[in-house]
């Protein structure tokens, strides 16, 4: 942005990182391109994504069985694999099982038909054959399983929902296979933001999105752990012209410059 700017800074630009923890979850819809998570600029905030940044995203689906009553406590297989999921196999570094903290596979136990959960552990997994066995108590009538997924596609995006026409930016996208098979603490490996030398701002309520078309929940819970770093650049300002703020910003994220 050149000339006299929309807005007044206030403080310098400060390098900080974007977590799961500071997303909303969205409204997934299974087997459409759909929003599963989101991040809305903050008001006085602007924040700003540099294209061939790298970043840190690992995403865990989640899969739901009943338990029929009476069955014993102990090893209960959980079949990933014959539900339509796809279980992947990161290259994060893992505890051997059992284990209640593996990066790629997670389980909890509810005896109360789902209203609580407790964590379990998983004793075994078959990556081959997508099952999951799991240490399930005898009260437990429900098992949940968080796993890396390979299943469906995809987008981190920048966009404004509210506006003259729906403006947005790709910063990154592609298969959930690939990204969750990548060595992402490989700096020649990573994934990176968007194009080398571009920036992608967020202005105030601008929103970024994390959208994926699966036939596979990926639900933004306390229970998932997804493992998300996106590093960006947070200057404080007072906007003084928000209409031509939002302008400029939008023809930046079209590829535009200033």
């Amino acid at each position: 942005m050149t000339g006299a700017y929309p807005f007044q800074v206030l403080g310098n630009a400060m390098r900080t990182t974007l977590t799961a923890d500071r997303f909303t979850p969205g409204q997934q819809v299974l087997g459409l391109l759909s929003t599963v998570a989101y991040f809305d600029g903050p008001l006085g905030h602007l924040l700003l994504f540099k294209g061939g940044e790298p970043f840190r995203f690992y995403l865990q689906g989640r899969h739901e069985v009943g338990v029929a009553g009476g069955t014993a406590a102990g090893p209960y297989v959980v079949d990933l694999a014959a539900a339509g999921h796809s279980l992947v196999r990161s290259p994060r570094p893992a505890a051997a099982f059992p284990t209640t903290g593996h990066p790629d596979v997670l389980a909890y136990t509810s005896a109360d038909g789902g209203t609580t959960w407790l964590p379990a552990a998983v004793t075994a997994v078959d990556w081959n054959a997508g099952t999951v066995t799991v240490d399930r108590p005898g009260n437990a009538t429900r098992v949940a399983v968080y796993f890396t997924t390979g299943n469906g596609e995809f987008e981190l995006r920048v966009v404004r929902p509210l506006g003259s026409d729906v403006s947005s930016a790709k910063l990154f996208g592609g298969a959930l296979r690939s990204i969750n098979e990548t060595n992402q603490v490989n700096a020649r490996s990573a994934p990176t933001f968007g194009s080398d030398g571009r920036e992608y701002p967020l202005p105030p309520q601008f929103r970024l999105e994390l959208a994926v078309r699966s036939s596979t929940p990926i639900p933004f819970d306390k229970y998932a752990r997804h493992e998300l770093s996106l590093p960006l650049f947070d200057t404080p300002i007072r906007v003084l012209d928000a209409a031509r703020l939002n302008a400029e910003a939008e023809l930046k994220l079209r590829g535009g410059t200033l």
